[in-house]
């Protein structure tokens, strides 16, 4: 449930918080006050595109925030994986702003977002619906997204199988074409051997290039290690006063110095020890400078191979190991190649059972939907009866395609026929706005108990209906209500009495500037405003008191839904 809005630099809007309430929220407002701003508002912080319009003139950002609460547990889940911390009170804040730049910044309970996840979060939360949002009705591939939402719970288990098995279909398909090469079949088994064969002869090990690089830099510079191996063997041990002689006089002194202060015995191990490691680093030191010399054989030896590793680095990976994998990956290639035809037999039979398989999945659902789509239809004609629209005939008819994807092989289409003796016709071609308002309204009134949607917004749905049929609309938002959250933008007094809570829009403007503010209205107020919604900018003692009995008829028939 959106419990609350907050705008600020947008369009007219400074600076406005709302805070809706459970039931029907009613917004209302003369012509040219601002309403759009606040679906403006609403869509952008759902994550519609916005452009520098939307930023309210000299401001150099808007911001739209949005307090969410959420009910399933199900959504809850699905938040938390996308990597949303989320209170125990079961709270999301969605907080967009858009600067003059066209940057967006996004953020899901403090934590950096995208669009993507706030229309991924949002779209099953809220539904925003109005005259230019009836394309969903119009167009008949939204037609079998609609019916599966009224029969989820039947689909879920076959079209997640059916997900599973095209996914496995593809993957068999993607094969099938790989060993169906044609003539490219010789040239490849040439092609992925020659690759084979030039690795296999290099005889590569995964890490001789370091080692070779390592010896590479001994042998170049073998002279210069030579001098200080000799140089520091001198300082050591050659002279007269190398660090070895200076070390056994050391001794005879420590030894001395034991003899007189026997505590210090310990000064004399330590010092003995430093002499035998002494020796065995000369030791050592001599044999490394007899072993070095610079074999010029060998460096080109070396030379040669690193040349080698670097062309089939060049070709074949940034490393040996990646050169080792490509071989073995060929290797496969090749084996697939020259096993094609037992493969592609192999192959082709895997493929014709699951295309049985598929085939019983889609009908399966074909079957639930069929059966679904006469309890829909029964449900929305019963809506549309009580939304003024007696002679109505609604159907939806379900086709099957030549071809399967994610939802079967079904093609769905709704038709209507809104008079007596009139054919079925597709919605498009038969349904007026005031019809296609009804229409969308009876739909979301089946489909509200089985959506995951909390909250409906309405904007002027109204349009092209008035009188005894407006007055059956607003009945039916009521029924809407008790179950979801209702936000409805309205020009008709018929609905706007019905509200739990009203707001209103409107418009000031000065000497220099011109805001919409947006304002919780209550008692008098709203009778004055359902009064100016009845009788237009004059309010007079009769419509106030027209106003006044309209809400309490509302309040009346409101106990009785």
């Amino acid at each position: 449930m959106l419990e609350q809005l907050y705008i600020k630099n947008v369009a007219l809007i400074d600076e406005q918080t709302i805070e809706f309430s459970k039931g029907l929220n009613i917004l209302s407002g003369e012509t040219g006050a601002g309403k759009s701003i606040i679906i403006g508002s609403l869509s952008f912080v759902l994550g519609a595109r916005a452009n520098k319009d939307f930023i309210k003139k000299d401001k150099d950002f808007a911001t739209v925030k949005a307090l969410i609460s959420l009910k399933s547990e199900d959504i809850k889940k699905e938040i938390i994986n996308l990597g949303i911390h989320i209170e125990e009170d079961n709270l999301i804040l969605i907080d967009r702003t858009y600067n003059k730049n066209g940057k967006n910044i996004c953020k899901i309970n403090g934590q950096p977002a995208t669009l993507g996840m706030i229309k991924e979060i949002c779209e099953k939360l809220i539904d925003i619906h109005g005259q230019h949002q009836h394309q969903s009705l119009l167009n008949p591939a939204k037609h079998i997204l609609l019916l599966d939402r009224f029969c989820e719970d039947k689909l879920l288990k076959y079209k997640k199988e059916l997900i599973n098995l095209i996914k496995e279909y593809k993957n068999i398909l993607s094969k099938i074409s790989e060993f169906s090469m044609g003539k490219d079949r010789e040239e490849l088994i040439d092609f992925f051997s020659f690759q084979i064969e030039e690795i296999e002869k290099a005889n590569l090990l995964e890490d001789e290039e370091e080692a070779l690089t390592k010896e590479r830099n001994i042998l170049l510079k073998a002279e210069k290690i030579k001098n200080l191996y000799i140089n520091t063997l001198e300082l050591l041990s050659d002279d007269e006063l190398s660090a070895l002689d200076r070390l056994n006089i050391c001794i005879g002194n420590v030894e001395d110095l034991a003899e007189i202060d026997t505590d210090k015995k310990i000064l004399y191990d330590i010092i003995q020890d430093i002499y035998a490691k002494l020796e065995d680093l000369i030791q050592e030191l001599k044999r490394a400078n007899q072993n070095l010399e610079f074999d010029n054989f060998r460096l080109n030896e070396i030379e040669g191979r690193l040349v080698i590793i670097q062309k089939l680095k060049r070709k074949y990976g940034a490393s040996i190991k990646e050169i080792l994998k490509f071989k073995e990956d060929t290797k496969l290639k090749l084996d697939n190649l020259i096993n094609s035809e037992q493969k592609l037999i192999k192959l082709s039979n895997e493929k014709e059972i699951l295309e049985k398989k598929i085939k019983s999945n889609c009908i399966k659902i074909s079957s639930i939907r069929k059966e679904s789509a006469k309890e829909l239809e029964i449900s929305i004609e019963k809506h549309l009866v009580e939304l003024n629209m007696q002679n109505c005939k609604f159907k939806i008819d379900i086709t099957q395609k030549d071809t399967f994807n994610q939802n079967g092989f079904d093609k769905v289409e709704f038709l209507i026929s809104t008079n007596l003796g009139e054919d079925l016709k597709p919605l498009a071609k038969i349904a007026s706005g005031g019809e296609m308002s009804r229409i969308m309204l009876s739909l979301k009134a089946v489909l509200s108990f089985a959506d995951t949607i909390d909250t409906f917004i309405f904007d002027e749905i109204d349009s092209g209906i008035s009188g005894r049929t407006a007055q059956k609309v607003a009945e039916k938002m009521v029924f809407l209500s008790r179950n979801n959250q209702i936000i409805c933008i309205t020009h008709l007094p018929q609905i706007a009495v019905m509200g739990d809570r009203h707001f209103l829009i409107q418009k000031q403007s000065d000497t220099t500037n011109t805001t919409t503010s947006i304002f919780k209205i209550d008692n008098e107020d709203i009778v004055k405003e359902i009064a100016r919604m009845t009788g237009g900018a004059t309010i007079t003692e009769h419509t106030l008191f027209s106003a006044k009995e309209m809400l309490e008829q509302a309040n009346t028939i409101k106990s009785q839904i």
